[in-house]
């Protein structure tokens, strides 16, 4: 089954039933084109953030990028354990679920390793807090086909 949204996309129903899944939410890698799993996230209802992390170098950068992109709280104090403070709250943004996209992620993960591993163990304690709450988090990390970022492929549907 197929779903047809707004932008005339065709969207499977499985990937949507996906995303709506809290005990499947995680951390995953995907390839350069995010463009249904975003249409999907869409048709499921969930927050849907795109953020461009082609040009990270650091923690600061990271966070500050996300932070502009889901409009934290002014006492995001830009640290690790605020920016997982804010994620896990996002009460100024309510959904039955969230999914962040991180776009052009290879310059981030292969470059800066250390703080792109840090990153990851950030947002995958973030996801099972949701999951707790009985939604899902998604942060997703797209890249070249091929690259190997560690991180487990996204599902397919």
């Amino acid at each position: 089954m197929t779903i047809t949204i707004r932008s005339g996309a065709f969207v499977s129903n499985s990937l949507v039933q996906l995303l709506q899944d809290k005990d499947k939410a995680g951390v995953y890698l995907t390839g350069p084109d995010t463009r249904l799993i975003a249409e999907a996230a869409q048709a499921a209802g969930l927050a849907l953030w795109r953020v461009d992390i082609g040009h990270v170098h650091d923690r600061q950068d990271f966070t500050g990028l996300v932070a502009k992109a889901l409009a934290f709280p002014e006492w995001f104090g830009g640290n690790w354990d605020a920016f997982e403070d804010c994620l896990g709250d996002l009460s100024w943004h309510p959904a039955p679920g969230y999914v962040l996209l991180f776009e052009h992620g290879k310059h981030f993960g292969a470059g800066h390793k250390q703080e792109f591993v840090t990153a990851v163990e950030v947002l995958d304690g973030v996801a099972q807090y949701w999951q707790g709450q009985g939604k899902p988090f998604w942060a997703i990390v797209s890249g070249p086909d091929g690259w190997d970022a560690g991180l487990p492929a996204f599902p397919v549907a």
